[in-house]
Parts: structure tokens; C-alpha cells; sequence
């Protein structure tokens, strides 16, 4: 039986579309080890999140949430602050919706930065000018995945890999201390799926997103 292999010529990588990919399989990955190292706490986390779904931080619902608390805790306060010995449960109740309205329109002001997309950014960067003029090729065969290198070439075996990730654009290979990224129109004379299913045969822990 002919010995199949896949290659990769390297081009300059769209970063834009690859970044947000890359941020979302880092991501996984952090989680797969995390799960991996603790099933008893996420056996717990799926029990009280059962749709298997993130909360998802929603800045201008957040907004609106933390002005109607904040007015429903003035009409509560000003009544109780004029007659704070009669009114006293309202007095309270308004001054902790003021302080929950306050802290909510705070956390709503502030951006919050993924950290996985800066993680992503730093493992793409300056490869989208990178290449053009270069003859740079990473190949599969059934020995794992063979790159060069400043000495000539290195071929990391398929049980050297931590995990594969695949998603709509790329692979992102994991290995050793090393992350490598390809992207799927750079492989040559073959389709991504059959690159897909030859390296899920070859590596247990591939992942497609």
C-alpha cells in the first residue's frame, strides 16, 4: 500500500481570520487539560451548567439592568431617608440597590481583553508577511510531521503530540513545549478532510472545533 502524504507550502497567514480561531482553540485546549486534571469539579460545574454553556457577559444588558436597580433604589431610599425610623427596611433595601446599580454600571464601563486573543496574537504574529518568498513546507506521512529547520529538517512522531485542534481554517498542533499553526489552503493536491480524518487515525487526542 503507497504511503500517503500530506504537504503544506506556506503562505502569508490571514490573521484576521485566524485569530479569533486560534484564541477559540487555545481556549479548548485550556479547558480539555483543566478537565483532564479535575472531573471531579467539572462533573460539578456540568451538573449546574447542564447545556454544557458559558454565561455569557452581555455589557449593555448589564447597563440597563444596573439604571433600573439604581432608580428602583433612589424611589426606595429618599422615602426611608426622611423617615429613616419608619421606613427603615426600605432605607436599606434602597441603598443596597443603589450600591448594586453603581457597581453594576462600573463593571458594565469596563472592556474586558480575552486573554486567549492575546495569547493567539503572539503565536501569529508577523506571520501574515511572512513566507511569500520563501519555499517553506511542513509534511504528514504515516513517521508524524516533518518541518525545517535552521539544521536541515525535524520530524515530530505522531505520540510526541499533545493534541491536535482543528478548526475551520487551520490546525494548531500542540507538542512538546511548542504550538504550530497551518493553515488549510496551504495544503497542497489534497482536501483538509482527508488530512482530518488521516491525523484523527494517528493522534487520540484531536479535537475538531
Amino acid at each position: 500500500m503507497t504511503e500517503r502524504t500530506f504537504v503544506f507550502k506556506l503562505s502569508p497567514y490571514d490573521n484576521q481570520t485566524l485569530l479569533p480561531q486560534a484564541a477559540r482553540a487555545l481556549k479548548m485546549r485550556t479547558q480539555l487539560v483543566s478537565r483532564e486534571k479535575m472531573p471531579g469539579l467539572w462533573k460539578i460545574t456540568d451538573r449546574l451548567n447542564p447545556e454544557g454553556k458559558e454565561p455569557v457577559s452581555n455589557p449593555l444588558r448589564t447597563r440597563i439592568l444596573s439604571i433600573i436597580c439604581l432608580l428602583l433604589g433612589i424611589f426606595l431610599f429618599v422615602p426611608g431617608l426622611m423617615k429613616p425610623t419608619e421606613l427603615i427596611v426600605p432605607l436599606f433595601a434602597g441603598a443596597l440597590a443603589i450600591g448594586s446599580g453603581i457597581g453594576g454600571l462600573i463593571r458594565a464601563g469596563r472592556s474586558k481583553k480575552d486573554p486567549y486573543i492575546k495569547s493567539a496574537g503572539i503565536l501569529l504574529k508577523d506571520k501574515d508577511t511572512a513566507f511569500s518568498d520563501e519555499d517553506i513546507r511542513v509534511s504528514f506521512d504515516d513517521s508524524g510531521m516533518t518541518m525545517p529547520t535552521q539544521d536541515g529538517s525535524e520530524t515530530v512522531p505522531y505520540d510526541g503530540f499533545e493534541r491536535i485542534m482543528e478548526c475551520e481554517d487551520m490546525f494548531l498542533f500542540i507538542y512538546d513545549t511548542r504550538v504550530t499553526v497551518l493553515q488549510k489552503k496551504d495544503l497542497l493536491d489534497a482536501d483538509a478532510n482527508d488530512l482530518a480524518d488521516f491525523l484523527s487515525a494517528k493522534v487520540k487526542k484531536y479535537h475538531s472545533l
